[in-house]
């Protein structure tokens, strides 16, 4: 078993690629067939949605006179061909852009993980990536020839290997995309403002297609902080070890960064722990690439914003922005507050603590995790996955789609994470035994009419707490070292 698992990842990633997309379009085809003869279609609903936009558009009328259609116009003009091609184009467009997802992955793996050796002095100086900053970046030592330059070529193709498999063959992202669910396109927006930041370098482009993620679905707004802080002139390539170093007599911290001298401080006094610092706000203040990188997402994303008001008005506004910031959705979903929001959905006044509520912890944990690890370049990956992970399991919705944000970001880092493989099965089965025990109640619900709703709100909180446990042990694992120094 092992063998054959060894063969597989070590396909070329090509291979991958045709594999994954044929399990793909044979899912589509048995979504069409299954839609035909079962009364629970394979299809997801919200494609319906779209392609019933995507027909007010083709007759120019507005998307949103489609009732419940609450996503950018952008969507309807791209699944046009669902009218007047086939039903299953959308399906295909979404499974196509899986792949893309995927060669981002890797790709965006590889140049990170490359960066990391060429900064520790591990790598193949000829590797295809942008130099590291700074002056103290290890020197490789002389005694290391071609065969180790090699080695760890092969490992870092590997890296990024198991990082696009870990996408491609993901159960969830599959079932997503083949049933006609819009998340790829957005996933896509977010990998490639984290290719355009970290391989490519070019700070406005990064800035335009984050305005452009943020129109197609709201949530990479909240990337924008920590984005800012990864281009500040506080930003440093740091190796600190944290678990090491509370070890270290008076709690003091070993550093090693890019941009300054190497600063050992194993006698320095700890300090006081705290998420506010007054220089956070010397942080804030803008350097020539943060002004570029905030030029392009505004000027992409208030050009969208202009070309969409002048057509639809501000319905446009309502239902693609607004709306989420009011929503509430009282049926049943995996989010801690849906329970909340069904006792008081016919409570005109519920007053302001529970909008305070719902949105003050996942903004403080967004905020403290874009400076803690926004600061920190070889910590980028990282902080987009802990703040998906808030942003999902904070949210006052909360369905199976929204998971995708989470996969997607995962495998960017999990270089980064020393973990057993132990502990990583253990949260895997932590995770899905949670869902499952929500299911369960949710089934009798939906299928036998049963009021299971406490039941369901019970298993929602043991998921949430699923969720945050498993944050908990990411954040204690991960180390921007890839290996232990010895």
């Amino acid at each position: 078993m092992a063998n054959w698992l060894a063969k597989f990842t070590s396909l070329d990633y090509k291979a991958h690629l045709f594999i994954s997309l044929t399990v793909r379009l044979a899912l589509v085809g048995y979504g069409i067939y299954h839609d035909q003869i079962s009364s629970v279609p394979y299809t997801d609903i919200d494609y319906k949605v779209f392609t019933d936009a995507a027909r007010h558009v083709l007759e120019h009328k507005s998307p949103y006179d489609r009732h419940t259609y609450r996503y950018s116009p952008l969507l309807a003009f791209f699944l046009i061909p669902n009218v007047i091609l086939h039903h299953a184009f959308g399906k295909v467009l979404f499974c196509l852009v899986d792949l893309v997802d995927a060669i981002l992955i890797r790709t965006i793996v590889k140049a990170t993980l490359t960066e990391y050796l060429q900064f520790t002095g591990e790598g193949d100086k000829n590797q295809n990536c942008p130099p590291v900053m700074g002056r103290n970046r290890k020197k490789s030592k002389p005694n290391k020839g071609k065969k180790a330059e090699k080695k760890s070529a092969d490992e870092t193709e590997l890296t990024a290997n198991l990082a696009m498999i870990i996408w491609l063959y993901n159960p969830l992202t599959v079932a997503v995309g083949t049933r006609g669910n819009c998340d790829s396109i957005a996933v896509f927006f977010v990998l490639a403002t984290l290719y355009a930041l970290q391989c490519q370098k070019r700070y406005f482009l990064a800035g335009l297609i984050h305005g452009v993620a943020i129109h197609f679905r709201l949530y990479p707004l909240m990337y924008s902080l920590t984005f800012y802080m990864y281009l500040s002139k506080f930003s440093t390539y740091s190796l600190e070890d944290r678990r090491k170093s509370r070890s270290n007599s008076g709690g003091g911290v070993k550093e090693i960064t890019g941009l300054s001298d190497v600063r050992i401080a194993a006698s320095r006094k700890p300090e006081k722990k705290t998420i506010f610092k007054k220089k956070y706000l010397l942080y804030l203040v803008p350097n020539f690439d943060q002004i570029r990188l905030v030029q392009g997402c505004v000027l992409s994303l208030f050009t969208l914003i202009g070309i969409f008001y002048s057509l639809y008005g501000y319905k446009f506004l309502f239902e693609t922005y607004l709306y989420h910031f009011i929503r509430k959705d009282t049926r049943h979903n995996f989010s801690l507050y849906f329970y909340l929001q069904y006792l008081t959905a016919w409570i005109k006044n519920v007053g302001i603590w529970q909008k305070v509520l719902v949105v003050l912890p996942q903004i403080v944990l967004l905020v403290v995790f874009s400076f803690r690890y926004g600061l920190n370049r070889f910590s980028l990956n990282f902080s987009v996955l802990a703040q998906t992970i808030v942003i999902v399991t904070y949210n006052s919705v909360l369905t199976s789609q929204y998971f995708v944000w989470i996969m997607a970001v995962l495998p960017l880092c999990l270089w980064q994470i020393r973990m057993t493989t132990s502990n990583a099965v253990f949260l895997v089965v932590v995770w899905f035994a949670a869902q499952g025990a929500w299911l369960l109640p949710a089934y009798f619900l939906e299928f036998h009419g049963q009021n299971t709703f406490l039941f369901i709100w019970i298993q929602s909180v043991s998921f949430f707490c699923a969720n945050i446990a498993i944050l908990g042990r990411l954040i204690m694992f991960f180390m921007p070292i890839k290996k232990k120094e010895a």
